[in-house]
């Protein structure tokens, strides 16, 4: 362990012992052509890894999550203000391994998968957020989803802003590119003011759409009930997942056979073992 001090805006002096980055750590990761991609593998929280970026795309995980604040024109990772003392850099560690990762790789993040989905929660201001990220995804825009008057154009990684999220940026629209989507809920899906090109993805509480927790059948009621919002979203063009759910293999196969996109998970691991087994068929225990 170090004493380390760090210097924000104003002059403030802030201290703080943070625990060493391990020299892996700046690894470039496994070959792409060794790993699976899990194309439903969502890493939650992704910035609590020993390696952040890396172990996802080692265990083949084709969305990730980074909390970010924003401080002397830097993001900086982390679920709190404090953890932005480990300095972990959003660009450094997700835009350009990303970027590293599709030059390696002809193209893609994964051989066979056309989209990475990287997602970008604001814990403060919205606005300000969006006005110091825009510029920064410009610089990588080659490799980036972007949206020009309402209309697509694919890319390599898909950004999706989560958390505090910017809307009044992307209500005035007309001539501008942007190089990210927003998230909503259930109820944007009939709100004529959030079109999929803006809302891009449906990210939900588990609980405020179903009271299974993964013990017992899950209630046909509540699963036909899911299955049509699932429909629904997927129509319009936007993907979904959830969060605040259980993280079982009953409860991801579940998840699976209602063709949700990702699948929340804290643990890397467990996730990619539960898919070496997975069954459609089977009733995991």
């Amino acid at each position: 362990m170090s004493g380390t001090k760090v210097v924000f805006g104003g002059g403030r002096l802030v201290w703080a012992t943070v625990a060493l980055l391990a020299l892996g750590s700046f690894c470039i990761g496994a070959e792409p052509e060794a790993v699976k991609p899990l194309r439903d593998g969502h890493s939650h929280n992704d910035y609590w890894r020993k390696r952040p970026m890396l172990d996802a795309l080692d265990h083949g995980f084709c969305s990730v999550e980074a909390d970010v604040f924003l401080r002397d024109g830097q993001f900086w990772v982390g679920h709190m203000t404090a953890e932005i003392l480990l300095r972990r850099n959003l660009e450094t560690v997700y835009l350009q391994t990303l970027k590293e990762r599709i030059e390696r790789n002809g193209g893609t993040v994964y051989p066979g998968v056309k989209t990475f989905y990287l997602w970008i929660e604001f814990k403060e201001e919205p606005e300000a957020a969006w006005a110091a990220l825009s510029p920064l995804l410009e610089k990588y825009k080659e490799m980036l989803c972007q949206v020009t008057d309402g209309v697509r154009k694919p890319g390599p990684v898909q950004v999706i802003i989560t958390g505090n999220r910017p809307f009044k940026a992307f209500e005035d629209a007309k001539g501008k590119t942007f190089y990210a989507t927003l998230d909503g809920r259930f109820g944007d899906l009939d709100n004529p003011s959030r079109p999929a090109w803006m809302v891009g993805a449906i990210n939900e509480n588990w609980g405020s759409v179903c009271s299974w927790r993964g013990k017992g059948p899950f209630p046909e009621d509540q699963r036909a009930k899911l299955a049509a919002l699932v429909e629904k979203a997927h129509r319009q063009g936007r993907v979904l997942r959830f969060w605040g759910a259980p993280q079982t293999d009953v409860f991801w196969t579940e998840l699976r056979r209602l063709k949700i996109d990702f699948i929340n998970t804290d643990h890397l691991t467990a996730f990619r073992d539960f898919d070496r087994t997975y069954q459609p068929g089977s009733n995991p225990k």
